[in-house]
């Protein structure tokens, strides 16, 4: 009996410390406690922690002393794994603190020049509210972050808004909070709703749609895949605008890339087709999620065929970081390149925190920009 009750503390000792890895990988690979989950989640690995470090004398009754009480090889390894487990709670603690008190950006101030365009590109993070438990993507917390990202965006004030990741709620959530843009865009899935959408909105009273459509990142680049996970066809949604103001005209793309080189560069050649096709008296602004910071071979692609980041031409270093985890500043994926049409009157990476919450993962990327003359 004893050796029995000893095989099922051994049992119950390696299943917590599976379940306690699994969750640490979870959390660190969806950084929920950027999104208002901070409180709740720090006390309870706080109290795991604790019960980690204290457990094994209240629980286990271990006692020093004799060759007979030496550990076993088994508990040795349970002991080495604990220990890991500690450390990495620890580490996991100290980034809940972290991205409870980093500190976000300022607010953007109102365009210096009320004729000038204002670009806004965002990956909002996908997530929803409704549906069952298992289809939900709680770790997003869509629900605790939504009013920061309308919060940002109503102070932004975009003329052109392109979103990345969005679902359905979200782009209807969108839509509700800029009444007077009208949407671009379909969902990746099925080429109407389903899946994730790179919209693009516009402001019906500064803009005319004479133009758009989405296509597909891979052959045939009018269907969708049919596929799930990893294996889904990518998009871009672009839209063709005339501005009631000047009366120019201009195309936007927004596109949400791969996450591999090979398929990147791929992409960048597809959406180059698509520009080289369009009129080229339009102004042409490029923007989205690349997955890939400036450097990389797909954003060289793009930079060759005369494509230049709106850092760059407002004289800012380019690669500013714009994925954040857990509130560190990790790469530069995002960014909005643009066409020799151009010149940027303000640009910045927005990095804002309202209400202590950061929007998403991402930080938004703005641009002011002024028809060349």
């Amino acid at each position: 009996m004893k050796k029995l009750r000893s095989a099922a503390a051994v049992l119950a000792a390696i299943v917590s410390l599976l379940g306690l890895v699994a969750l640490f990988a979870v959390a660190v690979v969806h950084p929920l406690n950027s999104f208002g989950h901070q409180l709740p989640v720090g006390v309870a690995v706080g109290i795991v922690l604790l019960g980690l470090v204290l457990g094994p004398r209240l629980l286990l009754g271990h006692r020093g002393g004799s060759s007979q009480d030496s550990p076993s090889r088994i508990h040795r390894l349970l002991g080495q794994a604990r220990k890991a487990v500690i450390l990495a709670l620890a580490c996991w603690l100290g980034l809940i603190s972290w991205s409870a008190v980093s500190p976000g950006g300022p607010m953007p101030a109102p365009k210096s020049d009320p004729s000038s365009i204002r670009v806004v590109t965002w990956n909002i993070l996908t997530s929803q509210e409704g549906g069952p438990p298992w289809g939900k993507i709680p770790v997003s917390n869509w629900s605790g972050r939504k009013d920061a990202l309308r919060t940002a965006l109503r102070h932004t004030r975009p003329d052109i808004l392109c979103v990345q990741e969005a679902l359905q709620e979200q782009v209807a959530f969108l839509e509700e909070t800029l009444p007077t843009h009208h949407r671009a865009g379909v969902g990746r899935d099925d080429g109407r709703s389903a899946g994730e959408h790179c919209a693009i909105y516009f402001n019906a009273d500064r803009f005319e749609k004479i133009g758009g459509d989405t296509f597909w990142l891979e052959e045939p680049t009018d269907q969708p895949s049919g596929g799930t996970g990893l294996n889904i066809k990518r998009i871009c949604t672009w839209v063709r605008l005339r501005d009631r103001a000047s009366g120019r005209t201009i195309r936007v793309y927004n596109i949400h890339s791969y996450l591999t080189e090979k398929s990147q560069l791929a992409a960048a050649r597809v959406v180059l087709d698509h520009l080289k096709a369009g009129d080229p008296a339009d102004a042409v602004i490029l923007a989205g999620d690349f997955n890939a910071p400036p450097g990389s071979p797909s954003r060289r692609l793009l930079a060759a065929a005369g494509l230049t980041e709106s850092a760059k031409l407002a004289g800012q270093p380019s690669g500013t970081r714009t994925y954040q985890w857990y509130g560190l500043r990790v790469r530069s994926l995002d960014a909005i390149l643009l066409s020799k049409g151009w010149q940027v009157r303000n640009h910045r990476v927005l990095d804002v925190k309202p209400s202590n919450t950061f929007p998403s993962d991402h930080f938004g990327v703005l641009a002011d920009l002024k028809f060349r003359d």
